[in-house]
């Protein structure tokens, strides 16, 4: 199966029979019949075959037959798209500018609507495109016809009359035609050698698709219709889901304006400052057009005016005045003309998901540039603001709001719960079709409570204001339809709005006093959000678990808002919780695990590693293998880890704490060592590898490195929590009590004994910061930057000190007991904190039980250096590769330095050798190239010197084997004196 679904190859029989049962095998020895003779076929020309099983007669096997329909009148559509390699034409380009510039001056007037000029141009322009590139072919084909057709005619003379005049003729005709195709051949070929020169073996694109399935496989072989018929004919398969998604993008909800405000009314909801509503309110400008176009990705599918953002970014200086005046008429208007506004919906299946059913797809509309221009601009504002008003719960597409803050405050929450021991529940919501049901009279009327103005919500009113769609699969295209209701899965204001629509539910959750959220001391843990995933933290979970239906049912008779009751499920979280014999049919199953954000959920954390880390580890194997036989080098084989495995491995490490056993990173380790090596012995060692390029390393993934720069990451968030307020960390400080998280990092390990170690979850963290220490050569010790007060290191009989006056006027770390590297005097402290003089006593107390555990010495108390390196980047971005850079630098070389040294009879300094590393990926791009200077700095290439020592192995006696001159390992490269006859 992994090898049909690899090649995109499908078994005709299979397919035109999906439910039938017969068989191609008996046998006689067991009395049984199975099927195991098969036709395989690429699954876009399934639909042209079919296959039939005869009786089994003469041997144990059924014959089969197979039929193909040649005559298939079955039309592609294929969609226009601009070919971007035109960009690079001079001549191309004048011809456009020019065309351009006549139609403005023919049509442009004030009688003639600039959307409809805008509209028409497009037309023209393309039509223009059509026709040079077309005359480019047909100019190129013509040429090669001309010539055929006189090489054909020379021929038939020299046949009929040879002549030396004719051969000759004949002859030069036939070379001026070989010039022309050896010149299109070069083309193509210097093209493929350009690109396996700059990015073979490299990550990128190039390398990606050597490494993915087969595009057979987003071939849709066949579906289902709302009768359960399978049909596989590619005209059938585009007017299913034509019908599904028309049904689908359809509202036969219209409520009650007034109904919808009186739900919103009950809710205490945020509102936009005025500042906030009058930039939100402004018209858009021309530089913020064009900051949303040249944020625009290259490379990117266009919309089905065929213009991608590579056209516009090119001509922008050209197209802008006549496109800044459709967006101003766009706005004035509320109505977006022409196809402007129409998308086309292009289908990805689902991981894991039935291919069978259309529900298994995920739509991307794939919308004009020009729109999404508009759309990314007024996100760019949207973007800004909707913090404000959207509640921490929710941290799906909200800038400085990650995923991994919701599985942090989840596996808090069940610590909490399970150490409360009180009947408690999570309820896992599965939104049906969330993004593609979003009501737009909802919508509109919710952003008028958050205060936007009406300017913002014209702006949304009119992108929303009957847009079109059409669906193409397997080449096909649909008709278009109307969209009625959802938020299209493609446009950069979706992710938002969204959040804006779903928000309402969310904050009637928070305020029912019925639904009662799992308790810490001091607040309420009730949902989590991220995008349409929704958790529920439920005690009393029988009326709290009623009200949320009520509610829910309440919000979608408004919102055509819906939940999928039968996939969401109930994870009792304590013994005794929630007993299934007395569930409502209508409730959601109850189940030891649920899936939230890919990852698998229990509520004994101990099982984390088993139920998500060891499929994971098989999974990789398995991609691996796949791999192996590639024709892939070593930093190709590196890089495809990097690129496609590293970033499964660190969502594990960044969501989930608890540490892999170290047989999980052994097994990892051996794998990708295998795959590095095309399972031969390693000749560079996989630490080697690992090493960073100026050290002697190809900078391979070091995967507890990895692990460790994941959980220092939320360490730096204790450094530096968020602005907004991160309720995970609210319940570790709980744990810790007087102890700040901020200062946990500069305890010692007597921390193991503190009541916060008990949290797994910050035993994880110290743990992994404690290694990260011991790594780096730094010492876990008390610092200047160690915590006076509630220190467990700092005890006068076992109490931790603690002196609040002291703490309040602001002495609260070891540093602040120092001035100019000296410890402060008494007098001294008393006059930089204004402390009462009174309280000599209290100093001698401090000083003298801090010296029973360190000298109070500057010189001693100075902090690991990796401590002030992460106090440093704790507010910077790209915090992981920079931990992960400072775990992984050794200062040291590991190349052969001693044996270069000693066969060159040099003794250059170390960065001569960190230099010469990396001149070994500065001289070339070639990554064929730099592997062998790679391999030669290592001395892995096989020398005569090592052939003879495997020799010697070989034998019974080494002294049997024969005697070689040794040579050095530098001669073969130009340097042997027998090259000298050659002029070397």
């Amino acid at each position: 199966m992994d090898y049909m679904e690899d090649l995109g190859i499908g078994d005709v029989w299979r397919l035109n029979n999906p439910t039938k049962k017969e068989y191609t095998f008996f046998s006689p020895v067991h009395k049984s019949f199975s099927r195991i003779d098969f036709f395989l076929s690429n699954n876009s020309i399934v639909h042209k075959m079919s296959s039939k099983i005869h009786p089994i007669i003469i041997s144990d096997h059924a014959p089969i037959s197979l039929t193909l329909q040649c005559d298939s009148n079955q039309k592609v559509s294929s969609l226009w798209r601009f070919n971007t390699s035109l960009l690079n034409d001079s001549k191309f380009e004048k011809i456009i500018r020019k065309e351009w510039e006549d139609f403005l001056l023919t049509n442009d007037s004030p009688e003639i609507s600039p959307s409809l000029l805008w509209e028409t141009g497009k037309a023209v322009i393309r039509g223009k495109i059509i026709s040079y590139s077309s005359f480019k072919k047909k100019q190129e084909q013509m040429a090669e016809k001309t010539l055929e057709e006189k090489i054909k005619k020379l021929t038939e003379e020299y046949a009929a009359n040879p002549s030396e005049l004719l051969w000759e003729k004949l002859q030069n005709t036939k070379l001026n035609l070989n010039i022309i195709l050896s010149k299109k051949t070069d083309f193509i070929l210097q093209q493929l050698r350009y690109k396996n020169f700059d990015y073979n073996n490299k990550s990128g694109k190039y390398l990606a698709n050597q490494l993915k399935h087969s595009k057979e496989n987003s071939f849709i072989a066949a579906i289902s219709d709302n009768a359960g018929q399978t049909l596989n004919l590619p005209q059938d398969i585009n007017n299913i889901f034509h019908d599904y998604y028309q049904n689908l993008y359809s509202s036969n909800l219209n409520p009650d304006p007034e109904d919808i405000k009186t739900f919103l009314n009950k809710l205490n909801l945020p509102q936009l400052t005025i500042d906030q509503k009058t930039t939100l309110d402004s018209p858009l400008t021309l530089q913020e057009l064009q900051n949303a176009l040249d944020s625009m990705s290259t490379g990117k599918a266009p919309g089905p005016d065929g213009f991608p953002a590579e056209f516009l970014k090119h001509f922008w200086s050209m197209l802008a005045p006549l496109f800044f005046r459709v967006v101003t008429e766009i706005k004035n208007k509320g109505h977006v003309g022409g196809h402007m506004n129409t998308a086309n919906i292009k289908l990805l299946l689902k991981p894991d998901k039935n291919p069978i059913l259309p529900s298994s797809y995920r739509p991307i509309s794939l919308i004009n540039t020009d729109l999404k221009i508009i759309s990314k601009a007024l996100t760019s504002r949207l973007e800004k603001v909707v913090q404000s008003i959207i509640h921490q719960d929710q941290t799906g597409f909200i800038k400085n709001r990650h995923s991994t803050d919701n599985v942090r405050r989840l596996f808090n929450v069940i610590n909490m719960a399970q150490n409360s021991k009180k009947k408690t529940i999570i309820l896992s919501l599965d939104a049906e079709k969330a993004f593609d049901r979003v009501n737009w009279s909802f919508l509109l009327t919710v952003l008028g409570k958050f205060g936007f103005g009406e300017s913002f919500i014209q702006w949304i009113s009119t992108l929303y204001n009957k847009p079109k769609a059409s669906v193409t699969t397997n080449k096909i295209t649909s008709q278009s339809f109307t969209l009625q209701r959802g938020t299209r899965q493609g446009c950069p204001l979706s992710p938002l709005l969204f959040a804006i629509f779903v928000e309402p539910l969310a904050a009637a959750v928070r305020q029912n006093s019925v639904i009662k959220g799992i308790h810490s001391s001091i607040s309420e843990h009730k949902i989590n959000l991220y995008a349409d995933d929704i958790l529920l933290y439920l005690e009393e979970p029988q009326s709290s678990l009623e009200e949320v239906f009520n509610l829910i049912n309440s919000f979608s008779k408004l919102s055509d808002y819906s939940i999928n009751w039968t996939k969401s499920s109930i994870l009792p979280l304590t013994k005794n919780s929630w007993n299934p014999a007395h569930q409502n049919p209508q409730h959601p199953s109850t189940t030891n695990t649920i899936k939230y954000l890919g990852l698998n959920i229990s509520p004994n954390l101990n099982e984390l590693i088993k139920l998500n880390h060891d499929p994971m580890l098989d999974k990789v194997t398995e991609d691996l293998r796949r791999w192996n036989n590639l024709p892939i080098s070593l930093l190709g084989r590196i890089a495809s880890v990097k690129m496609k495995i590293l970033p499964k491995i660190n969502y594990l490490f960044s969501m989930i704490p608890l540490k892999p056993p170290k047989q999980w990173f052994q097994r990892l380790d051996s794998t990708t060592t295998k795959f590095y090596t095309r399972n031969k012995k390693p000749k560079i060692s996989l630490s080697t590898l690992q090493k960073n390029k100026d050290e002697g390393g190809l900078e391979a993934p070091n995967f507890m490195h990895y692990y460790l720069a994941n959980q220092i990451l939320y360490l730096t968030e204790w450094l530096n929590p968020k602005e907004y307020y991160n309720t995970w960390l609210e319940i570790e400080q709980l744990d810790c009590k007087h102890i700040k998280l901020s200062d946990l990092p500069f305890i010692t390990a007597t921390l193991k004994h503190h009541n916060c170690f008990k949290n797994p979850l910050i035993a994880s963290t110290l743990t992994a910061w404690w290694k990260a220490l011991d790594i780096t050569n730094g010492q876990l010790k008390t610092s200047i930057l160690s915590p006076i007060w509630h220190n467990p290191d700092f005890k006068n009989k076992k109490t931790p000190l603690y002196l609040k006056t002291w703490e309040e006027s602001g002495i609260t770390h070891l540093q602040d007991l120092f001035e100019n590297d000296k410890i402060r005097s008494y007098n001294n402290l008393t006059q930089a904190f204004d402390i009462n003089k009174s309280n000599f006593l209290q100093y001698l107390q401090v000083t003298e039980t801090i010296k029973k555990t360190t000298p109070l010495d500057l010189t001693t108390l100075q902090p690991p250096e990796l401590a002030i390196y992460m106090k440093k980047i704790s507010t910077k971005s790209k915090k992981l590769s920079k931990i992960y850079r400072a775990l992984s630098n050794t200062n040291c070389n590991y190349l052969p330095i001693a044996k270069w040294e000693a066969e060159l009879s040099i003794t250059p300094s170390t960065d001569f050798w960190a230099e010469i590393c990396c001149n070994t990926f500065k001289m070339t791009k070639n990554t064929n190239l730099q592997l062998i200077q790679y391999k030669v700095l290592h001395r892995s290439h096989i020398t005569q010197q090592k052939m003879h020592k495997w020799a010697s192995q070989q034998q019974t006696s080494a002294l049997s084997a024969p005697r070689i001159q040794r040579i050095p390992i530098y001669m073969p490269y130009g340097f042997a004196p027998q090259f000298n006859t050659f002029g070397f």
